[in-house]
């Protein structure tokens, strides 16, 4: 056999593939991480934080927050680098992309009880989560103070509605 380029450039794609393919069989074999927060850290850390952004728009205009003097060592997001409107849109889709978080397997309650990622009125209120960060993003990006009043009752509904059958019956929180 004759070397030359495409033969060599043959046996490099070869090789490659091989180790490409050993790389990803070794990867799923390896069991993800457990999850680090529970579901109550979870409420704390991302979705209390990101809800009050959107409920702020009830009393504050985001176009007339002044910026922190330091803006980017703000822990509020509507005073911060990314603040006004722009911080509400983010908080918005957090909400959204957030709500995958609440369907990790292998997530615990801070009760010690496992998450119920298969109970059907879980799935349902998630979905009401993730369903409210879509009207609030949508709502934001009108900069319509009337339209996040919407936004934030159909938001609250969803968080209530979860409270209400989860959390105050301490079956998960």
């Amino acid at each position: 056999m004759k070397i030359n380029r495409f033969n060599t450039a043959l046996v490099v794609v070869a090789l490659a593939s091989v180790l490409f393919a050993g790389l990803v069989m070794a990867q799923s074999d390896q069991k993800p991480a457990p999850p680090a927060a529970t579901v109550n850290q979870l409420m704390q850390a991302l979705f209390f934080p990101q809800s009050n952004v959107v409920f702020a728009t009830q009393r504050l205009d985001p176009e007339k927050i002044e910026r922190a003097a330091e803006p980017s060592a703000s822990s509020d997001p509507l005073t911060g680098v990314f603040a006004g409107w722009n911080a509400v849109e983010n908080a918005a889709l957090t909400l959204i992309d957030g709500s995958d978080l609440l369907m990790t397997p292998s997530r615990v309650c801070s009760n010690g009880r496992a998450m119920p990622v298969s109970a059907p009125d879980w799935v349902k209120m998630v979905d009401q989560l993730r369903e409210a960060g879509k009207v609030a993003y949508a709502a934001a990006k009108t900069k319509n103070i009337d339209k996040m009043f919407e936004a934030s009752d159909v938001l609250n509904t969803a968080c209530s509605t979860c409270h209400n059958r989860y959390r105050r019956a301490n079956r998960c929180q």
